[in-house]
């Protein structure tokens, strides 16, 4: 549905694929505009980013619009987005808490997986009580992946437990595959708990590793990694 909305003397049209992109907003929450490229490329059946211009063209109109506002922080990877509660009936997130690095980090992760074709939702139960839940779930038809973006190292007895409730997922049949996305400190610290902890040696050969973010939390680059084209390719072909 066209939604047309009057502000300072001009009409902004909200098009089905701007619903599209608020749909989005609502499960990530915030952004940065890196990520709204990717977005509107995958919006586009591209699995490429839109340019700079267009992705802040985009925002300027839904910003009219009331439908998402925006912040320059001054830090790294553009402007952070957000959806406003006209856009999602969610309110405005807190720019300043300690995790909102790392939901924009996942939210990064999502857009990429965007572009690669998958559908992206919040991983919010599992069956068993003591379940870990991990930063999303990157679906595609019968393949169902838990991302984990690990941005900062955990000790070890952390990953026991993470380890252990992974296991218990795929006993259930809740989940096809892991996948964690890190920095290089990070994905040192998850191979070495993989190999060495007996918790992560039975989920080992089901989970992959990649270091996909810098040491400020960003993923950058316009193209998608090779691992997430094949691993696309292979999750349409099951």
């Amino acid at each position: 549905m066209v939604q047309t909305f009057e502000r300072d003397a001009r009409t902004v049209w909200v098009m089905p694929r701007d619903e599209q992109m608020l749909v989005w907003f609502k499960i990530v929450r915030i952004a940065n505009v890196q990520s709204v490229r990717w977005v509107l490329g995958a919006l586009n059946s591209q699995p490429a980013p839109v340019s700079v211009r267009r992705a802040q063209a985009w925002c300027a109109r839904m910003e009219t619009a009331g439908m998402i506002d925006r912040a320059q922080l001054g830090g790294p990877g553009g402007s952070l987005v957000w959806a406003t509660y006209q856009g999602t009936g969610i309110g405005k997130p807190n720019l300043y808490r300690q995790t909102t690095r790392h939901e924009v980090a996942v939210t990064a992760a999502s857009a990429r997986y965007a572009a690669a074709g998958y559908a992206w939702q919040r991983d919010e139960r599992t069956r068993w009580s003591a379940g870990h839940l991990a930063d999303g779930v990157a679906l595609a038809p019968g393949w169902a992946e838990l991302i984990e973006v690990e941005l900062t190292p955990k000790r070890l007895p952390r990953y026991v437990s993470i380890f252990t409730a992974f296991r218990h997922r795929f006993r259930d049949g809740d989940m096809t595959a892991i996948t964690y996305l890190c920095n290089a400190e990070s994905a040192r610290t998850v191979r070495d708990a993989l190999h060495t902890l007996p918790a992560g040696r039975e989920i080992a050969d089901r989970v992959t590793v990649h270091e996909v973010y810098d040491r400020a939390g960003l993923w950058t680059g316009d193209a998608l990694p090779d691992w997430l084209l094949i691993a696309a390719d292979r999750a349409s072909r099951r």
